[in-house]
C-alpha cells in the first residue's frame, strides 16, 4: 500500500534556456496526443520503477532526480501550440521547480497510478513526475512517471540505467561524459541543410511508394467471418468500411503467445538472413492481403531512429513511423519475409524526414491517383525500440531464450485501446519470463473480433508451415482449445 506523505521541492539555476521548433520525432508524439479523443483510449507515457538499494537516504534519491533532469532538456521542456502563421515550438527551461512526492508504502505500481492520475499540461508542466516510496528502513522505490514527448521507449531505458547508477553511487559518472546531445540541437540540425537533403531523399522514396501502394488494407469482404479462412476472396466493395451493430465503433485487444510460433520464427529468420521480427511483419503482412484480395501489402513500422552514438545517447523521442509496401504472392513465404526484410532496410535509410511533410504528400498523392489513402496498420517491434540490456545473455535482444516450443500456445482478450489514425495495431514484445508476446488492437468494423483472434492462429499455421515443422496437437486428451479462451489480461501500453 501506498499513504500519504509530503514534497520535497528541486531547485534548478543557471542551465540553459532555449526556444527551438519541435524535432521530427516530438511532433509524431505531440500530434498524436493533440489527436487522441479520449484519455482513456491509450496512455503514450513512460511508467518507470526502480529499487533503492539498501543504506540510501532520501537525499541521495532526490540528488539523483536532480541529476536527471539537469542532464537532460527534454526533462524541463515545456511545449507550445504555436499560431496560424507559426509551428509548435520547445521551451527548454534554464531554471524552475520539480516536485517530488515522498510516500509511505511499498507498492509502485500505486505510486505510478498517482502521478497518472491527470494528463500532463504541456504547456506548463515539465515531462517528468516523480515520487520516493519510503518505508522504515528509508527509502524502497524510486517511481518516474515520464511524457512521450519528454522519452521514448530506447530513451526511458537510458534514463533507467542512468538512475540506476546514481542510486547505486551518487558519485557515479551516470550520463555520458562529455556535452549530452539535447533535442533542441537535433531541431536546428534537422533543418540545417543537411536535414533539408534527407528530407528531400525520403520525400523521393515515399513518394515512389504510395503511388504504387494498395489504397487500403480492409476493402469490405461479404463475409467478413470466413475471410481468413478463404484469403482468395475478392472484395465485394473496396470502399466501404465494415459496419459494427449499431454504425458504433468498437475496438478489440488479443494477445497471443507460442512456443511454436516462436521456434519457426527464428528457423525462418535464419534461413532468409533477416530479423525474427521481419517474420512476424511479413505474417501479418501477408495474411492481412490474402484477406483483402492483394498481392502486395502497405503498412507502417516503428523505427527506433538510433544510428550512431549521440542519438544512442539522447534522451528524446527520436522513433518514426516508416512506410513499407512489398509483395507477399512468392512462391513460398520465404519471398514474402526477404521482401518485408528488403522494404525495411529501404525504409530505414530513409526514416529521417518531416512527419508534416509526408501528411502533405499522403493527400497529394491521393489526388493524383483519386483516391484517399489509407495507411493505417501500425507495427510495433517493442524490444527494438529499447537498448540492449546490460545484463543481456549475448544474444543481443537483452531477453532469456526459452527452449523450441516450451511455450504454450494461448490466446487471451486484453483490454481495447484506441490509436488516432490506425484501424489496426500489432505489437511484438517479451514477457518477463522471455516469451514473445504478439498483441492486436483493431477496429472491429474492419477487423471483427472473430477474425482478430483467428489471425493470431493462421499466423502459426503460416510460420511453424514455411519453417517445416510438421503439424500436430499440443497434447493429448481433453485440453482446452486455446482458442476458445477469454481470460481478461491487463493491457499492455508503451
Amino acid at each position: 500500500m501506498t499513504g500519504a506523505g509530503e514534497e520535497v521541492v528541486i531547485e534548478f539555476r543557471g542551465l540553459r534556456t532555449v526556444r527551438a521548433p519541435l524535432t521530427w520525432g516530438q511532433q509524431v508524439i505531440y500530434r498524436a496526443l493533440q489527436s487522441r479523443a479520449d484519455r482513456a483510449h491509450y496512455d503514450y507515457n513512460q511508467r518507470l520503477s526502480l529499487p533503492v538499494p539498501e543504506g540510501r537516504a532520501l537525499p541521495d534519491v532526490i540528488g539523483a532526480v536532480r541529476a536527471l533532469v539537469t542532464a537532460h532538456e527534454s526533462l524541463r521542456t515545456v511545449y507550445r501550440d504555436g499560431t496560424a502563421d507559426s509551428a509548435p515550438y520547445q521551451e527548454v527551461a534554464g531554471e524552475g521547480r520539480l516536485a517530488v512526492r515522498v510516500l509511505h508504502g511499498d507498492d509502485p505500481a500505486a505510486a505510478l497510478d498517482a502521478l497518472a492520475a491527470t494528463d500532463f499540461d504541456l504547456s506548463r508542466e515539465w515531462g517528468v513526475r516523480a515520487a520516493v516510496l519510503t518505508g522504515p528502513g528509508g527509502p524502497r522505490h524510486l517511481a518516474l512517471y515520464l511524457s512521450h514527448v519528454a522519452v521514448d521507449g530506447w530513451a526511458a531505458g537510458l534514463v533507467v540505467r542512468q538512475a540506476r547508477a546514481l542510486l547505486a553511487d551518487a558519485d557515479a559518472a551516470a550520463v555520458p561524459a562529455g556535452p549530452v546531445p539535447q533535442p533542441a540541437d537535433l531541431a536546428m540540425a534537422e533543418r540545417s541543410a543537411a536535414g533539408r537533403t534527407a528530407d528531400r531523399r525520403a520525400d523521393a522514396y515515399q513518394r515512389s511508394l504510395l503511388l504504387r501502394a494498395p489504397r487500403t488494407m480492409f476493402p469490405t469482404v461479404a463475409d467478413p467471418g470466413k475471410a481468413l479462412a478463404d484469403p482468395g476472396r475478392a472484395p465485394t466493395d473496396p470502399g466501404k468500411a465494415l459496419t459494427a451493430p449499431g454504425g458504433a465503433p468498437e475496438w478489440a485487444h488479443g494477445e497471443f503467445r507460442s512456443g511454436r510460433l516462436e521456434a519457426a520464427a527464428r528457423e525462418v529468420a535464419a534461413r532468409c538472413r533477416a530479423g525474427e521480427e521481419t517474420v512476424y511483419l511479413a505474417a501479418l503482412g501477408t495474411l492481412l492481403a490474402r484477406r483483402a484480395g492483394l498481392t502486395r501489402c502497405v503498412l507502417k513500422t516503428i523505427f527506433a531512429n538510433r544510428i550512431g552514438a549521440e542519438r544512442q545517447a539522447m534522451v528524446a523521442p527520436l522513433a518514426s513511423d516508416v512506410l513499407l509496401c512489398f509483395d507477399v504472392d512468392g512462391p513460398s513465404f520465404d519471398d514474402s519475409v526477404r521482401a518485408a526484410h528488403l522494404a525495411k532496410l529501404r525504409g530505414y535509410a530513409r526514416a529521417q524526414y518531416d512527419p508534416a511533410r509526408l501528411e502533405r504528400l499522403v493527400a497529394e498523392v491521393g489526388r493524383e491517383r483519386g483516391e484517399q489513402l489509407d495507411l493505417s496498420v501500425l507495427h510495433n517491434d517493442l524490444g527494438a525500440l529499447a537498448p540492449p540490456r546490460e545484463d543481456d545473455d549475448g544474444d543481443g535482444d537483452g531477453r532469456p531464450a526459452p527452449g523450441p516450443g516450451t511455450v504454450a500456445t494461448s490466446f487471451r482478450w486484453a483490454e481495447p485501446f484506441r490509436l488516432p489514425s490506425v484501424k489496426l495495431y500489432c505489437d511484438v514484445r517479451t514477457s518477463p519470463r522471455g516469451e514473445r508476446v504478439l498483441g492486436i488492437a483493431a477496429d472491429t468494423r474492419y477487423l471483427p473480433r472473430p477474425d482478430l483472434r483467428e489471425l493470431f492462429f493462421r499466423m502459426e499455421e503460416l510460420v511453424v508451415t514455411a519453417a517445416g515443422e510438421r503439424q500436430h496437437p499440443q497434447d493429448s486428451g481433453d485440453q482446452q482449445d486455446p482458442r476458445d479462451t477469454d481470460e481478461r489480461l491487463p493491457v499492455h501500453v508503451r
